[in-house]
């Protein structure tokens, strides 16, 4: 059965030598004690530090060196100054680069730490699709999740294409129009009239809040996903420790895609669930129509009462991969009520507040919880 083939471009890449530079570079940190939840709230804590300042300083600079420059005008059009135009925009953009070098160089570090942190090898794992580098490089400059279709699953079916085109606009404007336009609204608007002085007060804390925020959130989505990859990791050791059929096997990859359909992308340790379990089976390329709901269910008849607690379980915990259960999931919970437990979806949901809170322990010990004996 094909594949369709991701081609990572080149900031990607370029993220992905960073990260492995780092890692042969850097000498292990001293176990200070403390659990993976201490030590990923530091680094959060630091990273919001610095992002402020990586922001906040450039910022600042520009509005210093651009007041040097002539006034730059956009109207009446006949006044416009080319050669002024021509030296504001390269000021823009070298300060604008220097920015995000700054800030990709902090978040590939602190990602590093956070994955070392969690006992995590930042391979290269030349089978998949999202290795761990990719992953933490693609989380680190902000590029989506690629819009990839795997054994016939597709990630899409049940999302509405018009909102994910806007989706995907905003998602890409983002970062040039909180820094570029920011700053030449400001400079254009305020210039030197005399409210000049008023630049430095709102465009360095603002873009120096904005940066801080985005830090947030990338190492906050990155600790989820090195919780799930470690929860994945022990899932598969469990299931293939267990007396399992071919029939059980290919019920459980059936649950990781039902999941990944419900959860509308191709979450990175999806991928990797699903490529451990798939190479389990030994007429893979006879799969079809896995991310159907139907056939999910009616594989069931197939297995043995204790077998059907693995590919629900499953279910489950995939669904608890990005830290929370939409809609589509919990009607999927109620309506496969006869065939799971009535427990299950309180653990999940369990499961799901300390993925949140980033507690990696305590997360391993609800996964033990919810699957089968």
């Amino acid at each position: 059965m094909s594949t369709e083939r991701y081609k990572p471009g080149f900031l990607e890449k370029w993220g992905r030598r960073v990260l492995i530079s780092i890692g042969t570079g850097s000498k292990k940190p001293k176990d200070s004690g403390k659990i993976f939840a201490s030590h990923s709230k530091t680094l959060i804590f630091w990273g919001i530090f610095w992002s402020f300042w990586i922001g906040f300083l450039p910022s600042v600079a520009f509005v210093a060196l651009a007041a040097e420059l002539p006034s730059v005008q956009i109207w009446p059009l006949p006044h416009i100054t080319y050669i002024s135009l021509s030296e504001f925009i390269f000021l823009l953009g070298f300060v604008t680069i220097v920015e995000f070098y700054l800030l990709f160089r902090l978040g590939f570090f602190l990602s590093f730490r956070m994955a070392e942190y969690a006992d995590i090898e930042l391979a290269e794992e030349p089978e998949l699709i999202t290795p761990i580098p990719g992953m933490m490089a693609r989380l680190v400059l902000e590029i989506p999740d690629p819009r990839i279709r795997l054994y016939g699953i597709d990630p899409y079916k049940h999302l509405n294409e018009r909102a994910l085109f806007f989706r995907t606009i905003l998602y890409k404007s983002k970062v040039f129009l909180s820094n570029i336009i920011a700053k030449l609204l400001l400079k254009v608007f305020l210039g030197r009239t005399g409210l000049r002085f008023l630049i430095e007060y709102i465009s360095g804390p603002i873009t120096g809040l904005w940066d801080s925020v985005t830090t947030y959130l990338i190492l906050f989505e990155l600790r989820k996903r090195i919780i799930t990859r470690k929860l994945s990791d022990a899932i598969l050791h469990r299931f293939k420790l267990f007396d399992r059929s071919h029939q059980l096997t290919e019920s459980t990859v059936r649950a990781v895609a039902i999941a990944i359909v419900f959860t509308k992308t191709f979450h990175p340790n999806f991928e990797y669930l699903l490529f451990r379990l798939i190479g389990l089976l030994p007429n893979r390329d006879k799969l079809t129509n896995l991310d159907d709901w139907t056939e999910f269910v009616t594989s069931f008849q197939r297995l043995t009462m204790e077998e059907r607690k693995w590919p629900i379980t499953i279910f489950a915990l995939c669904s608890s991969f990005d830290g929370s259960l939409n809609k589509e999931e919990l009607e999927a919970f109620r309506e496969i009520t006869e065939i799971s437990p009535s427990w299950l979806l309180d653990r999940v949901r369990h499961l799901t507040v300390t993925i949140q809170k980033g507690e990696l322990s305590e997360s391993l010990l609800w996964m033990e919880k919810i699957l089968p004996d």
